[in-house]
């Protein structure tokens, strides 16, 4: 594989809740609207590469965001998806958004039931990815449209294989970081 190309969804046009604190139904129902949302198209700065391929999450924002950003085929796969979060079960208790959204994420880390998938699941989906791109795209550049979450947990895949690349805090919507493998 000569370079994979990591890119987040353009920005989605569900924005935060106008009622900052949610109960656990609320936070629920919101992000179920938030994956389904459409984007806002943006300008997308290929950084003078071009692509032969293009993998992407079959979430809507993100399949959007492949079908404008490259002019091929795009292969979708829910191997791509963002990581589920959910509200841990506190009935009748609102908690702000910002709040649920850091439970759900340390609920997700430790592997709390109340979370969809957990953090070993979606390591081994991560896995999976990456075997993927390492084995049937092993001579293309291959561009991958995935979200911020599951970004992350690839990004420390790729890295333990080899592969070098911008350091990702927070991955930016629209935005390419590029990944070269530097192994043996």
């Amino acid at each position: 594989m000569r370079s994979i190309g990591l890119v987040r969804h353009f920005r989605v046009v569900v924005r935060r809740p106008k009622r900052a604190w949610l109960t656990a139904e609320q936070f629920n129902a919101w992000m179920d609207l938030y994956d389904y949302a459409d984007i806002e198209p943006a300008d997308f700065d290929p950084n003078g590469q071009e692509w032969d391929e293009c993998i992407s999450s079959d979430l809507p924002r993100a399949a959007a965001t492949a079908g404008g950003i490259f002019s091929g085929t795009v292969r979708y796969t829910d191997k791509l998806r963002e990581i589920k979060f959910a509200a841990v079960n506190l009935p009748g208790v609102r908690l702000h958004y910002n709040l649920w959204l850091l439970l759900g994420r340390l609920a997700w880390y430790f592997g709390h039931r109340s979370q969809p998938e957990g953090r070993q699941a979606t390591e081994h989906r991560a896995r999976e990815v990456a075997d993927l791109l390492q084995t049937e795209y092993s001579a293309a550049n291959v561009l991958t449209v995935t979200h911020g979450a599951f970004m992350q947990v690839l990004v420390k895949e790729l890295r333990t294989r080899g592969y070098k690349g911008s350091r990702i805090l927070h991955p930016r919507n629209g935005k390419l970081y590029l990944f070269q493998f530097e192994g043996d």
